[in-house]
């Protein structure tokens, strides 16, 4: 601590919270800061290995007879004041006096409050007035004479309350701000401690099993001493995946959970042997359904799958030993929802339209059983919603209007019932960006570009309830690109890039918070891919060269890690390359350069037209399979082989054709590159019925095409 602080904090509380402020005094001084972090500076000092000690005046001024002196003089030695907030404390002129004078000793910015009971601004709130929390003195800036002003000042608090932060988050916000030090870094930590707390308790269990076979008297006590450590080991467990996940998860560093995972199943590994009761089979369940998630996040589908897979036979057994059980569907549901997931993610539909049917089956059985608990309506507008993928992806657009509209009725009245939960909000957006994309495809812009903002607006909210969440900036990278998407089909190509730029920003600061997230690396590629076709309409060769590049080294990144993710191999992969063919061809000096620029075509047309023949239907893999076949026959064309031309330029109306791409022949005619005027005219004619199509002018053209005219001589 700094010259002349005693104490690292003073605890202020009233009598009738001194349950609580006995077990935070204990708990403050008896943490062990990580070694790496102790003697890093602080705002009082350098950083202690124990923070300790803590002033709490009920113990260390006990018949005192100055008392008021002696706080005074612990007020001023006190690095830092730590408020326990509850109606008592509210009413409390002990409390707010403190809370005056430490302000008028060391300033306001090094007071920290812990809410125990009551309600945060009750005060504000008619007829609620007695349930306040915040002594007035944290309710209001004080003017440097200790005077109260009639400003509100915004304070930030930790919540010992368990539906809140809970005991041990609290004690971790309290400890990082006393401190300064980032608030992950502890979690984390904490996190590492808790897993090897699981590996302990779980050798201890194995110990105590080997004693249990030796000797009668001495298998009484080792088994009650099991027990009691499995149900410690349990209850790590669970905390790993409830309260330590739901803290973890908006920082983006799941990753932590890792470690703590894998010793859990080797954890309930030991344990099998003595058999699992139907709890602790759940448990691990659970754990599989956690490490199978992590597993995927890192691109890792076979790894993923195997854990899901393991996972799915024993919910189901479970649930057929009490069919009718709400909680055994559910856990059910999920490992059915994460096969049928790999399986979409692989282009597998057939497996995962199964996989998902049964699904919503399972979720619809919860409903039915449990009318009125909102998580199982939230399961079922999780089932209509992915079979809403598939519809689309499939080119069912109106039904998959209809699905992702009647979730979008379904999760709004949810919402309104709990506008603060965030898991909601999460799918109310996710339904909004579904219903954008089946608005779009059938050709309804302005109600694709509405869908958008709504769920825009939806991840702002999220952002501004908690900065730096990961979730809301993923998703807003997305949402940025297919915002971009539809201000260049109206011809906004100017806007269009700037949200581009916004987004592709935005992914770089993901992928360095968590380099080896493969959803990251794959939405920062279709963000480049995306401003590649932008700069490129808007006549920048060079920012379109250098973002195509960039959206290159991504793709075949993904692709090096694992061939068989379908998005990856097919369409993120090959508008890459189409992306990088074009600007080369765009920038060409001449056609023998254009020609050599666009020869790289042929393949890539023919490789995209091979995986769109044998996988399931799938539009976006579709467009650029024609797209790139159009290319080829521009190719083909300056390579004076008209024949192989009109065959590849076939070939992509054919395949838009199939993928009921809107007026295939006047789209696809606009993605030409070179083409003669007899050429044109020609294909034209094939197309259209010797109806000539409306010339776009250029300022309305859409990003994802280049016209004739823009690389005419």
């Amino acid at each position: 601590m700094d010259g002349g602080q005693r104490y690292w904090a003073f605890l202020s509380y009233s009598h009738e919270d001194s349950r609580q402020a006995g077990w935070l005094h204990r708990a403050l001084e008896s943490y062990a800061l990580p070694a790496r972090l102790v003697g890093r500076a602080t705002p009082a000092g350098p950083a202690p290995r124990r923070l300790r000690p803590v002033f709490k005046d009920r113990e260390d001024l006990a018949a005192d007879p100055d008392l008021r002196a002696r706080v005074d003089a612990a007020l001023g030695a006190a690095a830092s004041l730590i408020v326990l907030c509850s109606p008592a404390a509210a009413r409390s002129k002990w409390v707010d006096d403190e809370i005056v004078r430490f302000k008028a000793l060391h300033g306001k910015h090094r007071v920290f409050a812990v809410i125990v009971s009551g309600l945060p601004n009750a005060s504000l709130l008619p007829g609620r007035e007695d349930e306040e929390c915040f002594p007035p003195a944290l309710r209001l800036h004080h003017l440097a004479a200790a005077i109260p002003g009639d400003e509100n000042a915004e304070l930030i608090a930790a919540d010992l309350r368990p539906e809140a932060d809970g005991r041990a988050l609290a004690r971790l916000k309290l400890i990082a701000g006393i401190l300064g030090l980032d608030l992950d870094e502890l979690i984390q930590r904490d996190a590492r401690r808790r897993g090897r707390q699981l590996a302990t308790l779980a050798a201890a269990s194995l110990a105590g099993a080997a004693v249990m076979g030796a000797l009668a008297v001495a298998a009484v006590v080792s088994r009650n001493e099991a027990r009691a450590q499995r149900a410690q080991a349990e209850g790590l467990v669970e905390f790993m995946l409830g309260d330590l996940r739901k803290k973890l998860e908006p920082t983006g560093r799941l990753d932590v959970l890792d470690a703590v995972g894998a010793r859990a199943l080797a954890y309930y590994s030991a344990e099998a042997r003595h058999g699992l009761g139907d709890d602790a089979l759940g448990r691990r369940a659970r754990v599989l359904h956690l490490l199978g998630e992590l597993r995927d996040e890192r691109g890792d589908l076979a790894g993923a799958l195997k854990d899901f897979q393991q996972a799915q036979p024993v919910t189901a057994e479970l649930l057929a030993r009490k069919p009718d059980d709400p909680n055994r569907i559910f856990n059910h549901a999920q490992s059915v929802y994460w096969v049928g997931y790999i399986a979409n993610r692989r282009g597998q539909d057939d497996v995962a339209e199964k996989q998902f049917l049964d699904y919503r089956r399972l979720a619809a059985k919860l409903v039915a059983l449990e009318p009125g608990k909102d998580a199982w309506r939230m399961e079922l507008i999780y089932a209509n919603s992915d079979l809403g993928t598939l519809l689309l992806r499939s080119g069912r657009t109106q039904a998959a209007v209809e699905a992702f509209s009647s979730a979008l009725t379904a999760i709004t009245a949810v919402t309104e019932k709990s506008p603060d939960d965030r898991d909601s909000q999460k799918v109310l957006a996710q339904v909004y960006a579904w219903l954008a994309d089946a608005r779009l495809a059938g050709g309804g812009v302005s109600e694709a570009m509405a869908s958008r903002q709504g769920e825009r607006a939806v991840y702002e909210r999220m952002l501004a309830r908690q900065r730096g969440d990961a979730v809301a900036e993923e998703a807003l990278v997305v949402n940025g690109v297919a915002v971009a998407r539809i201000l260049a089909m109206q011809g906004r190509t100017r806007e269009a890039i700037t949200e581009l730029r916004a987004s592709t920003a935005r992914s770089e600061s993901l992928m360095d918070l968590q380099p080896d997230n493969t959803d990251y690396q794959a939405q920062a590629g279709f963000a480049y891919a995306a401003l590649a076709r932008a700069f490129l309409a808007n006549h920048d060769v060079a920012a379109a060269s250098s973002a195509a590049n960039r959206d290159l080294g991504l793709a075949e990144a993904l692709v090096r890690k694992d061939p068989t993710v379908a998005i990856w191999r097919g369409s993120m992969l090959g508008e890459a390359r189409v992306v990088r063919i074009k600007i080369a061809a765009y920038g060409a000096p001449g056609l023998s350069a254009r020609r050599l620029a666009l020869a790289p075509a042929a393949p890539e047309a023919e490789r995209l037209r091979g995986l769109e023949r044998s996988g399931p239907a799938n539009i976006s893999l579709g467009r650029i399979a024609a797209e790139a076949s159009l290319l080829a026959g521009d190719y083909e064309s300056l390579a004076n082989a008209p024949d192989r031309a009109q065959a590849d330029w076939k070939a992509a109306i054919d395949i838009a054709t199939r993928h009921g791409m809107a007026q295939p022949a006047r789209a696809l005619d606009h993605g030409r590159i070179v083409l003669t005027q007899a050429q044109a005219n020609l294909l034209r004619s094939g197309l259209n019925g010797g109806e000539r199509p409306a010339q776009r002018k250029r300022p309305n053209r859409p990003v994802d095409f280049i016209t004739t005219d823009d690389l005419s001589q």
